[in-house]
């Protein structure tokens, strides 16, 4: 397991007008003790009007990237009296997802940074077409911003998949204690280790007599569960993470994921994503899409 450093940070900031924003505290929690250098980023989608519309829509977005230009220098300079490494760019570019990823190969950063908005009706933090865009495109960790409070000695969970479903390489659940590791250690937290693992009954209620398959199962069950608990805990000792903060909990992981982070006041939950190049989808970790709208504290996505 190679260590992982944060040394260029890009943070994508969708409205310059909001100030320093939950995204830049990250990034300045996670730049304060090494030095990494901060990129503020803002990209507008380029004047899509037909005709003489799209002659003053050009003129209404160099207006626009001027001003935004002005705002992010004015939170920048702020943050370089602070002694920080702070530079600013805005980009035009459609669509938003695409320009964001250009700067991320343009600047060489290693880490990405987006905040969550509240845009519903009932003001929860879900995330945009756009962010499920850079979830699954992104070359390197993204950190999706959700939880309100600064980060103090925060718990880290690490999302493992000791049996690598869904064919996730085995190298991914290096990378996630990698970077759990690398955050910690930066913000003074503690790494714990999770497994949610869906119990060996689920496997055959949607079979024919499921009832009756389920009752002659009882020692297969027992047995799964030891299996999975023996693996589980061969892992943490691996990448040494103690057995006092291992989380192993049977049942629906886009239930019980959110779940345990509630309950451990995870500041942090670091989950993988793999890319299937034939179904052109992103699996992160065992959890469908809605496990990220439902969670409350902040997401860190790595790729193997």
């Amino acid at each position: 397991m190679r260590a992982r450093k944060f040394e260029r940070i890009l943070v994508a900031i969708a409205d310059p007008a909001s100030g320093t924003t939950k995204a830049i505290r990250r990034a300045i929690a996670l730049a304060r003790n090494t030095g990494a250098s901060i990129e503020l980023f803002n990209a507008i989608p380029s004047a899509m009007s037909p005709g003489s519309l799209h002659s003053a829509a050009e003129q209404f977005t160099r207006f626009e990237v001027a001003q935004n230009r002005r705002l992010l220098e004015r939170m920048a300079n702020r943050l370089r009296r602070e002694e920080l490494i702070v530079r600013t760019n805005v980009q035009t570019g459609y669509p938003v997802h695409a320009a964001i990823l250009r700067q991320v190969r343009i600047t060489k950063a290693d880490l990405l940074i987006i905040e969550a908005r509240k845009h519903n009706v009932f003001a929860r933090l879900l995330l945009t077409q756009t962010d499920f865009e850079l979830i699954r495109r992104c070359p390197v960790p993204l950190l999706i911003v959700k939880g309100r409070a600064a980060w103090r000695s925060p718990r880290i969970l690490a999302a493992l998949d000791p049996f690598h479903s869904n064919d996730k390489p085995s190298a991914l659940d290096g990378e996630i204690v990698a970077a759990s590791s690398a955050v910690a250690a930066l913000v003074r937290g503690s790494v714990h280790g999770a497994h949610i693992f869906l119990p060996l009954g689920s496997y055959v209620t949607e079979l024919p007599m499921a009832p009756a398959a389920f009752a002659g199962i009882p020692a297969q069950e027992k047995a799964h569960r030891q299996r999975v608990r023996r693996r589980f805990y061969e892992d943490l000792g691996r990448y040494g993470i103690p057995k006092n903060r291992g989380h192993l909990v049977a049942g629906d992981p886009a239930i019980e994921l959110p779940r345990l982070a509630r309950s451990l006041r995870a500041g942090l939950i670091v989950m993988g994503a793999i890319s299937r190049s034939g179904l052109k989808r992103i699996f992160i970790g065992n959890t469908a899409e809605r496990v990220l709208d439902s969670l409350k504290c902040d997401v860190l996505v790595v790729k193997p």
